[in-house]
């Protein structure tokens, strides 16, 4: 039943990624709200669920995206793997270890892209990928509070209902 939580989280980050976001964009900078759920997923259920969330996030929206396949998905999946090692570290009432988690994902997703994006031969791309840094890395700061407040309050209703 927690796979399944996850993959409906999954969908409705991905939903709303490709029809709400974009009309939050601002200068073209908009931000990936699946690589914030991606992250707040992997602090919140481990390298499990951060690799699970990646997969099926990154997998959606490669599906979705014009660009090279498989960019997203393996960037998630990495995220996910390696932001979920510290799980055990997260106190659900304290927003520090997860912005700093955020800011983390931002730079590490950018630079996993940039690699990506090289071995498909694509390097063009990369300077506008750095460009769009900060101001992505604010708006997912932004974004990261509520979220994180929305899957802490899912995590304990599926507990309260499903006993775990």
């Amino acid at each position: 039943m927690k796979i399944l939580m996850w993959l409906l989280v999954m969908v409705l980050t991905v939903s709303l990624q490709s029809t709400v976001i974009p009309a939050i964009s601002a200068g073209g900078v908009h931000p990936d709200f699946v690589m914030v759920v991606v992250v707040l997923a992997a602090l919140m259920g481990g390298r499990e669920t951060g690799v699970l969330c990646g997969v099926v996030g990154g997998l959606l929206q490669d599906l979705l995206s014009v660009g090279p396949f498989g960019v997203h998905t393996l960037t998630k999946m990495t995220l996910g793997l390696l932001l979920g090692f510290y799980e055990r570290k997260v106190n659900q009432g304290n927003l520090l270890l997860p912005m700093l988690a955020i800011v983390a994902g931002t730079v590490g997703s950018g630079l996993l892209s940039a690699l990506f994006l090289l071995a498909y031969g694509l390097a063009g791309a990369i300077p506008a990928l750095f460009l769009r840094m900060a101001p992505v890395t604010a708006y997912h700061l932004l974004l990261a509070a509520p979220v994180y407040a929305a899957l802490i309050w899912l995590k304990r209703f599926r507990a309260s209902k499903m006993g775990g």
